[in-house]
């Protein structure tokens, strides 16, 4: 990496999935990558949540996916409808093992906003939304909660996106 603070570039972010600290199943569509942040592909199914939830500090999101939380489940592979006034939980496609130098940041896409849904990232261990970090290993979760209309998603759609940077959080 190049500088010893600051928001990582394309460049940095395309030698950081070199590397292997990003990873997914398949390929990285060249788009996926923007100047300054990687979009996140939802994966293949999403649960159904009765609430909102953070997993708390050393738990992992997916060991609080029981009859408790989740309703049910929905696989999204050939295109599912997400009801208003609903939560869901997606795992993302994009899997981490940062560097203890390198964190993130998340926030919805622009287009998400337009279509007024909410959404926000989660990690395992996550005390708050939004932040992965530095060093973490792991999945990466996305909250979805279509605000004004049902909204139809599918595997790999785009909603949220994650800034990286190097350096001390602020």
């Amino acid at each position: 990496m190049s500088a010893a603070h600051g928001v990582l570039s394309d460049t940095e972010l395309k030698r950081a999935i070199q590397q292997g600290w990003i990873s997914a199943a398949g390929p990285f569509p060249p788009d996926q990558i923007q100047p300054a942040s990687l979009d996140l592909r939802l994966g293949d199914v999403a649960y159904r949540l009765r609430a909102s939830f953070l997993p708390g500090a050393g738990a992992k999101v997916a060991d609080r996916l029981d009859d408790q939380i989740v309703m049910h489940t929905i696989d999204l592979t050939q295109g599912a409808v997400l009801e208003t006034g609903c939560v869901y939980l997606v795992q993302v496609q994009e899997r981490l093992a940062l560097p203890p130098h390198v964190h993130g940041a998340a926030n919805p896409k622009s287009s998400t906003g337009r279509v007024d849904v909410f959404t926000r990232l989660t990690v395992d261990g996550a005390a708050s939304f939004d932040y992965i970090p530095a060093g973490y290993h792991g999945p990466l979760w996305a909250e979805i909660s279509p605000c004004t209309f049902s909204v139809l998603v599918r595997t790999g759609a785009r909603l949220s996106q994650v800034r990286w940077r190097r350096g001390p959080p602020h």
